[in-house]
């Protein structure tokens, strides 16, 4: 039985937009942003226009639909027209793209975040007893902690099934058809690592061996891509979808849409969920040294992160070169050239230059959340995060009605472009 928040000939309506603007993706930039459907339906819609007036259809379909998949899906729908305005070249400013597209802000994190995130890491490398300043320890560190190339799917494959043993003890249950069928390594592209859904409950992981990989580092990139991640995701949507859970108008991912910050926001923080950088948690045999060395791993991604979003919307905004956005990111963030230049063809692609902005907020948003719920509330939180279809917005709403407070995630880490000093 299929689960519809619509009538059947707008729930289809709505599939059929994602898809065929997937068509229109892989047309005019060679790149998938469907990257999972779960229903039988195709595309049908041959262009741009086609997709326009089948959103203006489906928007006058939902108007008045009301609750939870009121708000779910005219945001949705709000974001299909921007996405397709970006495909077809509109000049509008950046930051009305992500608010229309993801549901989030676009200002530059406050160098006062930055410096405390910086103290956070160096605190961190010098508890492990390392020494110098933030840049020499941290060479250290990733001296002593480096994986040649040849090793890095040997180490990632070490911690697949200890990832998922934890997901199903403490997370959420998976079909017992779920599973990696493998991961390989993957030479120039410019993401780190990629999950994808090959369906029936099935998917494939890719690592990018261009760039170096600590041990620290590539287990949390491996919870983000596996379990309790993307992989576990997609795999618990499809799912849900065939026990009649999840409804049709919400039965795919999408890049660009007010979900991203969910999605990957959830996998940023999938170690987290694990117990595997908390000291009080009994985790998959996960000795108590190698936690501290996974925290430290996620405070310094958090560094580079934010170096990295800070550069996305400088550049993006017209304000910084693709000379000044790599030295930025090297300079703030510590990355090394080749994982600067990756991020900059990252956030500067006409596709993901819009989606980039979901890893930085969509980490503090899920994280803050599941920081904020009790223990014994966390099975309600990921039934949040998993089973129902959020946009940023009714997931912050969500998670302010289980605490009971105004969760406001973004916040601190808001400041206004003109107060900020390059």
């Amino acid at each position: 039985m299929v689960l519809r928040w619509t009538s059947e000939p707008a729930g289809d309506a709505i599939v059929d937009i994602v898809l065929s603007l997937n068509k229109q993706a892989l047309k005019l930039h060679k790149q998938e942003v469907a990257t999972a459907s779960y229903s039988r339906i195709q595309s049908s819609l041959m262009d741009l226009d086609q997709i326009a007036r089948k959103i203006e259809e489906v928007e006058r379909e939902i108007q008045e639909l009301e609750g939870h998949p009121g708000r779910y899906l005219r945001a949705m729908v709000n974001a299909y027209r921007y996405f397709a305005r970006s495909l077809q070249g509109d000049a509008l400013p950046y930051s009305e793209y992500v608010l229309n597209i993801q549901q989030l802000p676009s200002a530059l994190i406050a160098e006062e975040t930055m410096r405390k995130q910086k103290q956070v890491v160096e605190e961190g490398l010098a508890n492990l007893g390392y020494k110098g300043n933030l840049k020499e320890k941290a060479e250290q560190w990733h001296k002593e902690t480096l994986i040649p190339p040849d090793r890095v799917v040997e180490v990632a494959e070490s911690m697949r099934e200890k990832s998922k043993e934890g997901t199903l003890n403490r997370i959420i249950s998976l079909p017992e058809e779920d599973g990696i069928d493998w991961i390989k390594p993957i030479t120039g592209v410019f993401w780190s690592g990629y999950s994808k859904y090959t369906g029936n409950y099935r998917g494939n992981l890719t690592f990018n061996i261009d760039r170096p990989w600590t041990e620290p580092v590539l287990a949390q990139i491996m919870a983000h891509e596996g379990y309790p991640g993307h992989q576990a995701f997609y795999c618990r949507w499809d799912y849900l979808f065939q026990q009649g859970k999840l409804p049709i108008e919400a039965s795919y991912y999408l890049i660009n849409s007010p979900t991203n910050a969910l999605f990957e926001g959830g996998p940023e923080s999938a170690l987290h969920f694990l117990g595997w950088d908390r000291d009080e948690e009994e985790a998959e045999g996960v000795p108590l040294e190698k936690k501290r060395q996974y925290k430290l791993a996620r405070d310094y991604i958090d560094m580079q992160r934010m170096a990295q979003t800070n550069a996305c919307f400088l550049f993006n905004d017209g304000d910084i070169d693709k000379t000044e956005a790599i030295e930025y990111m090297k300079t703030e963030g510590n990355l090394s050239e080749v994982e600067a230049a990756n991020c900059f063809r990252f956030f500067s692609d006409p596709i993901q230059k819009t989606y980039y902005p979901s890893y930085y907020y969509g980490r503090w948003m899920v994280g803050k959340g599941y920081d904020a719920i009790a223990k014994e509330k966390r099975a309600a939180f990921f039934a949040q995060l998993y089973d129902t279809p959020h946009t940023t917005n009714t997931f912050i709403d969500a998670i302010s009605q289980m605490t009971g407070t105004d969760f406001r995630p973004f916040d601190q880490e808001k400041k206004a472009k003109e107060d900020f000093v390059l």
